[in-house]
């Protein structure tokens, strides 16, 4: 469905949002919004070896992103007859400070997915890590957000409000 508005009903908020790179590393941010991509080397086998302990990563994937609590999503894909791993994330806010939180609060997910998968790893507590994964950074050359306003957080209370005014609406009306 497709809502047309006049110009002199157009407000702030329909703006179109500027998507730009980060300003204090790499990958593209559009409001509260961010993402980056990463393309890596598999090892032989690794593909396999991944496919094997996928269900309990995707279970663990819960635990760690309430440790981490700015994730959207996150997803991995093997590619080129699993000769490369994409790893894809939409987070929010500024680069650097989401990486220092993600292997600080999810190194052990990170190794449990890439370590013996991903060529050269070096762990996700080693001191360079943030260096040595920039290097496997490839920047979007298009990225699009639905909601650049919206940080998880928000969207968890946007949650709980909706669910609260179902039950109400409920309750008066049942």
């Amino acid at each position: 469905m497709t809502t047309q508005r006049s110009a002199q009903s157009a407000t702030p908020e329909d703006a179109t949002p500027t998507v730009a790179r980060q300003p204090d590393g790499l990958g593209k941010r559009v409001g509260e919004v961010a993402e980056i991509t990463v393309l890596f080397d598999a090892k032989p086998g690794g593909a396999e070896r991944f496919h094997q302990k996928a269900a309990k990563i995707q279970d663990d994937a819960w635990h760690y992103e309430k440790l981490v609590g700015t994730v959207h999503d996150f997803r991995v894909a093997f590619i080129n007859n699993d000769t490369q791993v994409i790893g894809a994330v939409t987070y929010d806010g500024d680069f650097k400070p989401y990486m220092a939180d993600i292997f600080a609060n999810a190194g052990p997910w990170f190794d449990e997915m890439f370590e013996d998968i991903v060529e050269g790893w070096p762990g996700a507590s080693d001191p360079h890590m943030v260096d040595w994964l920039a290097t496997k950074i490839v920047e979007a050359d298009m990225w699009y957000a639905s909601n650049p306003t919206m940080t998880v957080e928000d969207t968890t209370k946007a949650q709980k409000v909706t669910q609260a005014f179902n039950a109400l609406l409920d309750t008066v009306s049942g």
